[in-house]
């Protein structure tokens, strides 16, 4: 799944920028960097910072196509607990709190899906998908993508404390973006705010 629907509704065609999330997410700035780091391209390909900040902004826009299908449905789709997210992040061996960070916004940015959605085809009805998701197939999926990311944000660490690292999330983003509508750009926007936030322990 690569996100958001190519339909009409959800990529009514081409944009020219991310919008204020994505600006917003990409204009973080790095505090306390000390000594300077190494290129973000350090490290074998699909190894290296740039690419694990790559991959965070595929899965975040993968999370944005689950959020939309599951607004469809009747059912909600519950995001991790707390102690699921902590134990994950164990398991990755990433930073705790840095990944309850990330994966707060990660839920935020699919809520923000779901409602604009629905406030949408309450009042357009026409356009609400006759499809309703299996709950259980999406709860499948989010568990899988929750692993991936956590994977993908071990990667993306050093590039917390890069220079560089806004610009590089940027790039992505606005690739990733493309064709977006204004509630899909900004959710990726929104799910991507704590990738580049500081120090890691």
């Amino acid at each position: 799944m690569k996100g958001a629907p190519r339909s009409r509704r959800g990529r009514p065609g081409a944009r020219a920028g991310v919008g204020v999330g994505v600006g917003a997410a990409a204009l973080v700035l790095l505090a306390g960097c000390g000594d300077t780091p190494g290129p973000l391209t350090d490290g074998p390909p699909g190894a290296a910072p740039a690419d694990g900040l790559a991959r965070i902004v595929e899965l975040t826009g993968d999370r944005i196509g689950i959020a939309e299908r599951a607004a469809a449905g009747d059912a909600p789709v519950e995001p991790w607990a707390e102690a699921e997210a902590e134990a994950g992040a164990e398991r990755a061996g990433v930073d705790a709190e840095w990944a309850a960070r990330v994966l707060a916004d990660q839920r935020a940015a699919a809520d923000q899906v779901r409602d604009g959605l629905r406030q949408r085809w309450a009042e357009r009805p026409e356009l609400r998908p006759a499809e309703r998701p299996d709950p259980v197939q999406l709860r499948s999926e989010l568990d899988r993508l929750d692993e991936e990311l956590l994977a993908a944000l071990r990667v993306a660490a050093p590039a917390r404390v890069h220079e560089d690292c806004p610009s590089s999330l940027a790039q992505a983003a606005v690739a990733r973006a493309e064709g977006l509508d204004d509630l899909h750009r900004s959710a990726l926007g929104r799910g991507l705010m704590s990738i580049c936030d500081g120090t890691p322990d």
